[in-house]
């Protein structure tokens, strides 16, 4: 729920004069900040996920190109592609690592 949803129901428990219920509102808004940072970083630790993946299946492509036509003139620069996904999939393994430390 966004800030706005939660003043407009304090509004509601308010005119209803549900001292309780503003209470758990004020409470749940002073959480909000904190629970929005965490799914920030959730959602953070997903796009990490998703390039990964994405990475190997590239990297799966490229293998099996230069299994199948290994005397292709392009077969050294699938190579060097397949040295660079390598290294950019071991910094997204760490940046992974790192925020899992930070979740936990």
């Amino acid at each position: 729920m966004s800030v706005d949803d939660y003043l407009d129901l304090y509004n509601y428990a308010k005119a209803i004069n549900d001292g309780q219920w503003q209470a758990d509102i004020i409470e749940s808004l002073k959480n909000h900040k904190e629970t929005a940072a965490e799914q920030q970083r959730m959602d953070s630790v997903k796009e990490l996920w998703n390039r990964f993946d994405e990475i190997n299946l590239l990297l799966m492509e490229l293998f099996d190109k230069l299994r199948n036509q290994e005397e292709d003139p392009e077969s050294d620069r699938w190579k060097e592609r397949i040295w660079e996904l390598k290294l950019e999939r071991i910094t997204l393994a760490k940046q992974i690592q790192e925020r899992y430390i930070k979740i936990r």
